[in-house]
């Protein structure tokens, strides 16, 4: 419980199976057992941002016609685009 990696990478296999809550919760027990662990803050601004994706399609799912959600989506898929893992990835 002291040592953050082992919740960290905890977080890593749920995000890499789309349990974006139960990685968030994995990242907060890293960052309490060491608040200075920044691979730790990096996952979880990762996690956030795949989180937000989610929110705009479903955003667009419901009005096809949001452009603010559309230029949104496309901005944090850029974001993405340059990495090569899943959402807290990085062990």
């Amino acid at each position: 419980p002291e040592l953050p990696e082992p919740y960290n990478n905890l977080a890593v296999l749920y995000a890499a199976a789309g349990k974006y809550d139960e990685a968030k919760n994995a990242l907060d027990m890293a960052i309490r057992a060491h608040p200075g662990y920044a691979t730790a803050y990096e996952n979880l601004g990762d996690l956030h941002a795949r989180m937000a994706a989610q929110a705009y399609e479903k955003a667009l799912q419901i009005d096809s016609g949001n452009k603010t959600a559309q230029n949104k989506l496309t901005l944090i898929r850029e974001l993405m685009a340059g990495q090569s893992r899943q959402p807290a990835g990085r062990p």
